[in-house]
């Protein structure tokens, strides 16, 4: 079946990428609040506020990011079409709250790969249309 293996890909795309923009997010989070800390005794903290401000919000979103991709994602989703469980997949992929935590700790490209997840599991999940009359 093409669609499965296709939903199959798009889900494997769509937790790295959470992932691995979920892990940058929260480096950059992470290299702001050192930056905050390093620059502190130079300049004072008028001119490095924000720093520290976008430094905790980076590193929360990035870490939520990385938690929902290895507790929600990963084993709701991949590992339930591995399974062959696509009605439990599709029912995880198709809440909205996934799609936002993916918008918001990942960006587009995990949002719109687990829309195109969600996507291709209707399709497997979907009953046959019924057959003409004659």
């Amino acid at each position: 079946m093409a669609t499965s293996t296709d939903a199959r890909n798009f889900a494997n795309y769509s937790y790295l990428a959470l992932l691995i923009l979920g892990a940058l997010m929260a480096l950059a989070g992470l290299w702001n609040i050192v930056s905050f800390i390093t620059l502190l005794g130079y300049w004072g903290f008028y001119f490095f506020g924000g720093l520290i401000i976008w430094g905790i919000v980076l590193l929360a979103l990035g870490g939520f990011g990385v938690f929902t991709a290895f507790t929600v994602w990963k084993p709701k989703i991949v590992d339930a079409i591995d399974q062959g469980r696509y009605e439990d997949a599709y029912r995880v992929a198709s809440n909205p709250v996934q799609l936002i935590i993916g918008l918001i700790c990942g960006g587009v490209i995990p949002a719109i790969l687990l829309f195109l997840t969600q996507q291709k599991l209707a399709e497997i999940v979907r009953p046959p249309p019924p057959p003409p009359p004659s």
